[in-house]
């Protein structure tokens, strides 16, 4: 049977930490029969183990999987860069990113892909990066692709009405050329965990390349380790909460980026007023308040002084 979804030219890169076997299973399941190859790049996991690999391989699908399992957490960037020279040595011409808490459509990655020759091959267009929406596993909303302004966000369209320029995409589901490595050059590991994604987008786009994102293609996503309702005010409003630590690298990581110079002053002041906002929200309604406090005090001490890479006392 001719499987009319297969892209024989991408592999995709898959990155754990700790994750649930069923919802891996799921996520390799999901992608499985799209993709060539899966380099499933463990970031050290105590809950990760090596019989898993049999499971998955026993499963029918069309996708070699390899196992790259690390002896330390690296982080994000490393290991979406252990992932993608594998796939690049084995002849990958674009490779897909994915978290272990992605689930991807059954038509999603030969719709980037056809984006992508629409874009780029007839069109001439010099892509580093195309996305799906992604689609929030806890309350099914859509995620949109926007322009960050000095006060407000904005989306810009194409001709093709589902394809949209944007400045920035999530790491996970965007499927990247991998031609386009060699200009812009790797993930960057100084930052850990957060606003890996961003950084290399906008330093994509320093180098002459665009950054679009596909309406249709979708993917499931889990936003925060969980989701949490909080009386604000008059209401009641649901945040992504995260664990104490990820605070920390979020406004180190952003302080670091602000001397950069290929980030935009608009995103900058975006950014700013971002993390201000969450500063103020979870000081008032974090339950570990303390904790909290801390994690942005060295994030904003770490950030000011330059210190990155991993930290290993949070």
């Amino acid at each position: 049977m001719i499987n009319n979804n297969y892209c024989h030219d991408v592999s995709a890169v898959l990155v754990t930490y700790n994750p649930s076997f069923e919802d891996l299973k799921s996520a390799i399941h999901a992608v499985s029969s799209q993709v060539s190859d899966i380099f499933i790049v463990d970031n050290a996991s105590s809950s990760f183990l090596l019989h898993w690999f049999d499971e998955f391989n026993n499963c029918q699908s069309a996708a070699k999987i390899h196992i790259l399992q690390q002896e330390n957490n690296l982080g994000i960037a490393a290991a979406h860069n252990i992932g993608i020279r594998q796939a690049v040595a084995l002849g990958a011409k674009y490779v897909l990113l994915l978290d272990q808490d992605s689930q991807v459509a059954s038509e999603m990655v030969v719709q980037l892909r056809s984006a992508f020759y629409e874009l780029s091959e007839q069109q001439g267009i010099q892509i580093a990066a195309l996305g799906p929406q992604y689609q929030d596993v806890e309350n099914g909303v859509l995620s949109d692709f926007i322009h960050t302004g000095l006060f407000s966000s904005h989306i810009v369209r194409t001709d093709n009405p589902n394809i949209v320029d944007a400045d920035f995409l999530v790491s996970s589901g965007s499927l990247i050329p991998v031609s386009a490595f060699e200009i812009v050059g790797m993930m960057d590991e100084s930052l850990f965990i957060d606003g890996v994604d961003t950084e290399w987008c906008f330093r994509a786009k320093s180098k002459g390349f665009q950054i679009f994102g596909l309406y249709g293609a979708l993917m499931t996503h889990s936003l925060g380790e969980r989701r949490k309702e909080i009386p604000w005010f008059w209401r009641k409003r649901t945040v992504s909460v995260h664990k104490p630590f990820r605070y920390y690298y979020m406004i180190r990581n952003s302080i670091l980026l602000y001397r950069r110079e290929y980030m935009p002053w608009r995103w900058i002041f975006a950014d700013i007023a971002r993390c201000v906002k969450v500063v103020l929200f979870f000081s008032l309604t974090a339950e570990n308040r303390i904790t909290f406090l801390r994690m942005v005090y060295l994030g904003i001490i770490d950030g000011l002084t330059c210190k990155s890479g991993k930290r290993n006392d949070l």
